[in-house]
């Protein structure tokens, strides 16, 4: 009974010994999995980050290799002089005046990965021409940048004054050594320069909303064949700096010719009949402005002929086409149509065309006086000289005649005789 008594005993001791080993060897071996679990778990996590690490090298190489290919010539002094001439060129291109580009500084040694390089820039110029240079500057994807822009408004003047600073960055590792390599920009949002202009110079920063400009026609409208036409479309603006410029909309002759800045009509009617045109100006405001349109219509008739023996009145073909204010000195042009002639008289000038005879009294801004037979009469633009109305007498002083050298007589020759 003992021996089975001490071996029951030795087995429960053993069994009690057998699960206090395997609860530590059970500890032991888990404390040893969540160790190699944990360790698994760090160097996944430095996986990662060596892979994150070697993605932004990647990033960063192939953007380096962008500016490289996007940097000024790898020579800084060579990059200096190319650029200086690419910006002075652009300038001129834009119309802008006295352009000047100047160096001012250059910041990086040999050891460095970039030279920056400052310049300092000076001109004038429109607001409309500033655009174009903004355009072209932004149009080129090198490195390059404005970091200031001033603008100052000249007096007197629609031009600005126009002050930039712009850094520019030469890599040693550049694609070009020793030229600018062309590369279009896509920095640009609007599609076109035009597109600029209407968001930028349309707005005008730089002076009060822009005004249309008038035009009006000078010279008779009446013409005979086969003489010339000669008129002039004048066009005034109340922006005192704007120039209006001229253009045919509608021609009935693909010959006939309008000068866009003096604004002069000329054209050789090819048979007599009823021949119209459709002008209109355009002033150089900010936005350009159109005016009011005007419509040419020319009668061209047939010429008579003068019959033998009859005497031929230039009066009655001749007519007030334009008075002009020369050096501050009145100016009337009488049309003497049948001769295709411009006589051009200035106040005291006598003279005589046809049936009359005058001395030229008072010179005014759509009209004239002249003195004939006793009577002052006023002679308006487009009007037939015969046909000059009466204002009143002629005041018993009046001004000493010049002498007779300043004359103008008009007489009909054997070779005036109208065909």
């Amino acid at each position: 009974m003992k021996n089975a008594r001490e071996r029951i005993f030795a087995i429960i001791v053993g069994g009690v010994a057998i699960v206090i080993l395997g609860f530590f060897a059970y500890g032991w071996v888990n404390r040893q999995f969540d160790w190699r679990t944990k360790k698994i778990v760090g160097l996944k996590d430095a996986i990662k980050k060596s892979e994150r690490q070697a993605a932004l090298g990647r990033a960063a190489s192939r953007k380096i290799a962008q500016f490289e290919e996007r940097s000024l010539p790898a020579n800084a002094e060579i990059a200096k002089t190319r650029y200086q001439t690419w910006l002075v060129h652009e300038m001129e291109v834009a119309g802008l005046v006295e352009p000047d580009v100047r160096a001012v500084s250059t910041q990086g040694g040999d050891k460095d990965l970039f030279v920056k390089q400052l310049f300092a820039v000076e001109a004038s110029g429109e607001l409309p021409e500033l655009v174009e240079l903004l355009h072209a500057f932004y149009s080129v994807d090198w490195l390059h940048r404005i970091t200031q822009l001033k603008l100052r408004p000249l007096k007197d003047s629609k031009k600005l004054d126009i002050s930039m600073h712009i850094e520019t960055l030469s890599l040693r590792r550049a694609s070009s050594l020793d030229k600018l390599q062309p590369r279009l920009s896509k920095r640009l949002q609007l599609v076109s320069q035009d597109a600029y202009y209407d968001t930028i110079v349309a707005r005008n920063f730089f002076g009060p909303r822009n005004q249309e400009p008038k035009i009006s026609i000078s010279g008779s409208q009446d013409v005979f064949f086969p003489r010339a036409v000669e008129l002039t479309i004048k066009g005034t603006d109340p922006d005192p700096y704007d120039q209006v410029y001229y253009k045919l909309v509608e021609s009935a002759a693909p010959d006939a010719k309008l000068d866009s800045v003096t604004g002069k009509f000329v054209w050789t009617p090819p048979a007599p009949g009823t021949y119209e045109f459709l002008v209109e100006g355009t002033d150089d405001g900010f936005p350009a402005k159109p005016s009011n349109r005007e419509k040419i219509v020319l009668k061209v008739k047939e010429q008579v002929p003068v019959k033998e023996g009859l005497t031929f009145d230039y009066a009655k073909f001749t007519d007030l086409t334009a008075i002009l204010d020369v050096a501050g000195r009145g100016e009337v042009w009488l049309h003497v149509r049948p001769l295709g002639r411009i006589e051009v008289l200035h106040q005291g000038d006598r003279f005589e065309i046809g049936s009359v005879k005058g001395t030229v009294s008072q010179i005014g801004e759509f009209d004239f006086c002249f003195d004939f037979e006793g009577k002052r009469r006023k002679l308006a633009r487009g009007e037939l000289l015969d046909q000059a109305k009466v204002v009143g007498d002629v005041p018993q002083v009046a001004a000493p005649a010049k002498p007779a050298a300043a004359e103008v007589e008009v007489q009909a020759k054997p070779d005036d005789k109208a065909s």
